[in-house]
């Protein structure tokens, strides 16, 4: 009586000659080779001030490139972390109270459990370094990758595909040094920050309301100043970011940058 093939993978069958044999197969380019028919994309922008989201945009463009270049099905979930850093962790008290420093990622996350629960069968992220900044990120995702064997690949940088060890190893490697990356140029603007402020000069992120460049960098800009008094004042009446986005562009007001007030636009302006 033959040997019954494994189900571990639902569409490949093991060779006759190598069945109940010795032989060691190499199975990840015929992993590799998996369409889904249900991915996610991931999208990352670390830095995106007046929230336009151009970043994550084209990041979607060139995942859809790679998508119909690999014949995969349509992106039955896209996740976009838009303004979020990779590398940056937060102090967070768990119910227990206890303490662990993470990188909150809510939809870096919800990916991993949705790739875990079958709710995708595979992914496509931009590139590596948007993908992860921290290892243990990247560990977590390899874990379930092993589990439920499915593709995770780069649009970008060589197309890495997390499917294959040899992948996974490269991707290690590279996470390691973007993370040196990130903490050397975190020194670098710490830094630089600690020089300006010593010399009594404006550092960090000049807000809307002040110039930004040139000899007057860090002087008050009257008009902008009182679009943002009045951001302040409407949200404190009640108003919706929407509310106040659409009040200014009826009333021709510009905007920071683009050519329209978006809602993303005006919520982050309290918060500069």
């Amino acid at each position: 009586m033959s040997t019954a093939a494994p189900t571990v993978w639902e569409d490949f069958e093991v060779p006759a000659h190598s069945r109940g044999g010795q032989v060691t197969l190499n199975l990840h380019d015929h992993l590799a080779a998996y369409a889904p028919k249900r991915p996610g994309a991931y999208l990352r922008i670390s830095s995106d001030r007046f929230g336009l989201e151009a970043g994550v945009d084209r990041q979607l463009e060139d995942a859809e490139d790679t998508r119909a270049r690999l014949r995969w099905g349509a992106f039955a979930k896209v996740y976009r972390e838009n303004d979020t850093s990779a590398f940056k962790k937060r102090k967070v008290i768990k119910p227990d109270g206890s303490i662990d420093w993470i990188v909150l990622r809510p939809e870096f996350r919800q990916l991993l459990a949705d790739l875990a629960n079958g709710v995708i069968d595979g992914v496509i992220f931009y590139d590596l370094d948007r993908l992860v900044r921290q290892s243990r990120d990247l560990e977590d995702l390899i874990d379930i990758v092993e589990y439920v064997k499915r593709p995770v690949t780069g649009a970008t940088g060589g197309r890495m595909n997390l499917i294959n060890d040899s992948d996974r190893h490269m991707a290690r490697m590279m996470c390691v040094m973007a993370l040196k990356s990130s903490e050397d140029t975190s020194r670098r603007v710490a830094r630089q920050h600690l020089s300006a402020v010593q010399n009594g000069l404006a550092q960090g992120c000049i807000a809307y309301g002040w110039i930004r460049k040139g000899e007057r960098k860090g002087q008050l800009v009257p008009d902008e100043a009182d679009v943002a008094v009045r951001i302040f004042q409407d949200f404190m009446s009640g108003e919706s970011a929407y509310s106040i986005a659409r009040t200014f562009n009826t009333e021709g007001l510009k905007p920071p940058a683009a050519r329209t007030w978006s809602s993303t636009m005006v919520a982050k302006m309290p918060q500069k």
